[in-house]
């Protein structure tokens, strides 16, 4: 065979794959290239586990969060919508309101969790139930009620207030939101008070009082508890803010609630379970829907109001006024409880039945 034959044959022979490759690498390599795509696999699994965990765990955790905080950006006072009540009661004395301790009509309500509690008749002021009636109490916006007084009886209610935020406490909390300048009706103002209990209503209505604005607001506000002797009493601003010279108890209360009845706007305006407020500022005329506060409204048929109250001191507070078919009254104060709602449910189911 000649060179050219041999050179010619070399090259058409197929060349064996063991000649090219190194068996045993080749199978070494193969089955990393296995192990490689199962670990990338389990890798890829284990990541989107890890992902869906995390996942989870931040949507727990942001719902945690929420959970814990929203208490604290929540109103103190609770809502629900109440139907409106006609009132029936036209009352013309506004004088104090005398009550008498010769009866025992005292009654055992275990499950009462009021630390200051009375129930009693305002026709004839028999104590029905009592419990800590003299203990000095803060009494939060059970204020109110006095402050109410006082403006209806140095206001017209279509009186137009020009909004001074002076004296309104930096922190405080629950407010209608009036800017200075701004100008409301004095209605407006005692519907965001009385219903929606908004606290800084009351003192820009005390900061508008003619007779010495915001200090003369305060000294009639304790002359007029001395007139009606409101013994244990004394007020050191108009919303019922926590504060060392705001307190009460709760035969005071009782008897301040016994006067507030008598005003026939006080009654009209606690009758509603919603109303608008309005009022005018430099972006135009403004309004919010107030509601009332009372827990009570739609639930019992013979409660007529009238004020809530809860702060930190204060606790949970409020002093109901029921009036029934035969013409029977009575009034029930609630002055730092577990369940301002419950309490009174429970005093005026049992003291209905001594006032047939």
């Amino acid at each position: 065979m000649t060179v050219k034959e041999t050179q010619r044959s070399e090259k058409n022979r197929k060349t064996l794959p063991e000649e090219r490759y190194d068996i045993k690498l080749f199978k070494q390599a193969v089955k990393a290239s296995k192990e490689a795509k199962i670990l990338e696999r389990r890798t890829k699994k284990r990541k989107e586990f890890l992902r869906g965990l995390l996942s989870i765990s931040i949507v727990f955790a942001v719902g945690l969060l929420i959970y814990f905080l929203l208490p604290l950006f929540a109103p103190k006072d609770e809502y629900t919508l109440a139907q409106e009540r006609p009132v029936v009661l036209d009352f013309e004395s506004i004088e104090s309101e005398e009550i008498s301790f010769e009866k025992d009509l005292s009654i055992k309500v275990g499950d009462i969790s009021g630390e200051s509690v009375i129930a009693f008749n305002p026709s004839n002021g028999d104590i029905l139930y009592e419990k800590n009636i003299n203990e000095k109490r803060s009494i939060a916006s059970l204020t109110k009620l006095l402050t109410a007084i006082i403006v209806l009886e140095n206001y017209k209610l279509d009186e137009v207030i020009n909004v001074s935020v002076e004296n309104i406490p930096e922190d405080l909390d629950w407010k209608l939101g009036l800017k200075e300048g701004d100008k409301i009706s004095v209605e407006n103002l005692l519907k965001a008070m009385l219903m929606s209990s908004y606290n800084d209503t009351g003192y820009i209505i005390a900061n508008a009082y003619p007779y010495g604005g915001y200090p003369g607001f305060i000294k009639a506000m304790n002359r007029k508890a001395e007139a009606l002797k409101m013994k244990s009493s004394h007020f050191s601003n108009p919303a019922g803010i926590d504060e060392e010279g705001n307190y009460s108890t709760a035969l005071d209360v009782a008897i301040l609630t016994s006067v507030a009845r008598k005003y026939p706007d006080i009654l009209r305006i606690v009758g509603m379970g919603k109303d608008v407020v309005n009022w005018s500022s430099e972006k135009g005329l403004m309004n919010r829907e107030v509601q009332t506060t009372n827990q009570l409204y739609g639930v019992n048929r013979y409660i007529k109001g009238l004020k809530t109250g809860i702060t930190d001191l204060a606790g949970q507070c409020f002093t109901g006024y029921f009036v029934y078919p035969n013409g029977k009254e009575l009034i029930t104060v609630v002055i730092d409880s577990k369940d301002r709602f419950g309490d009174t449910t429970l005093l005026e189911k049992y003291t209905r039945e001594l006032l047939k």
